[in-house]
This record gives C-alpha cells, structure tokens and sequence, in this order.
C-alpha cells in the first residue's frame, strides 16, 4: 500500500501516474501550500514539498522524497511494470542521465518562472528572470527534442518513468513559452503518452486532461 501526499497539478503527477501505470494500491494525500506545513508533514520532508511517496511494505515504513526518486523507487519496486530498465544495462544509465537531465535544467527553469522573487535580491530584476527562465525552459525543450528522434520515447521504444516525468512539465509549460507543438518529437511523445488509460486517470484527477 502507498500514499502519496500531493497536490494538483504539482510535481507529484509523475508519481501518481506511475502508480497507476502499475497498478499499484495507493491513497492520495492532498496538502494545502498555501497553509503552513504539519509537524506530519516536515517529519516526512522537511523541505515541505510534495511529492512524498508513503510504501507500507510488511513491517516497514519507506518514506521517499523528490519527484526523481520516487519514480525510480517504484521502477524498481514493481518491474514487471517495465517502467525502469534493469540494473546494469546502458538504458538504465540513460533512464538516469534523462531524469537527472529534467530535474536540474527543466523544473528550475519553470521554477524561475513561476518563483522569480527566488532568483534575485532586487525586485527590479523579475521581467529579467522571467526573460531567462524562457530562455532555459526553450534550452531543455529543444534537448530533448533531439533524443526523441527517432523514439517514439525517451529511451526508444518503450515508455519508461522518464516519459511519465516529462509530461509534468508540458502541464507547467505557459501560453508565452514557444509552443511544445513547435518541437514535433516532443508533441508526438506527450501524445502518446497522454492516450495511455492509466495517465488519463492521473490526468483527470488533476485537472489536467
């Protein structure tokens, strides 16, 4: 049994679709942001974030945090799944290599432009981050653009967990962003993935569809 504590629309979508690409028994847990954060909550994640992924296994209690590991946690957990290629192989590395890759040039880039009081001491410099966050987010988009040619996934042919983290960020992509139907191998990947039943149900539940 999981729980997964979330919020719509957060960084927590990867993790609830892959829950139901596996067909896993879960509980979402909503948490407000916008309110301060449990002693519950920070005895979890002491950063305050979601998503955290509870895993009840017999006795034992797991908890995991950031979006990244608790995708691979569950790959491994369930590879009958085949969300996660095997330990070892080159396509494991590059399952990392692409996580990785999305964790510390994608998400801060929409970060940057959701947060930019985070990025500068000087009020005067917002539009300015907001510029760059364009910049980068258009960067990272254009990356993988290239390593889905010729997919139709991330890692070839496939769907594995790297796919299932980058539609998160097509959730967060904004109307002023260059439009992710100008990258045709991105657009043709979010398509496919979207039409899988198990992200539909994901999306649904985010308000996402």
């Amino acid at each position: 049994m999981y729980q997964l504590y979330q919020t719509t629309r957060s960084a927590a979508m990867s993790t609830h679709a892959a829950l139901e690409e596996i067909g896993a028994k879960y509980e979402l847990i909503a948490v407000d942001l916008s309110k301060p954060r449990t002693d519950e909550h920070l005895a979890l994640n002491p950063q305050g974030k979601v998503p955290i992924l509870v895993h009840d296994k017999g006795k034992e209690r797991r908890v995991i945090f950031q979006s990244a590991a608790c995708l691979l946690y569950l790959g491994d957990q369930h590879p009958e799944a085949k969300l996660l290629p095997p330990l070892g192989t080159i396509e494991r590395a590059h399952c990392h290599q692409w996580l990785f890759f999305m964790a510390e040039q994608l998400q801060p880039a929409y970060l940057m432009h959701f947060y930019p009081e985070r990025f500068t001491s000087d009020a005067n410099g917002i539009p300015g981050v907001q510029t760059k966050a364009a910049e980068l987010v258009d960067q990272a988009w254009r990356v993988l653009e290239g390593q889905l040619n010729p997919g139709p996934y991330l890692l070839g042919k496939a769907i594995t967990i790297c796919d299932l983290y980058m539609l998160t960020f097509s959730i967060w992509h904004q109307p002023h962003h260059r439009p992710l139907e100008s990258y045709q191998n991105v657009a043709r990947t979010l398509a496919a993935v979207r039409e899988r039943p198990a992200v539909q149900r994901m999306l649904d539940a985010n308000g996402a569809a």
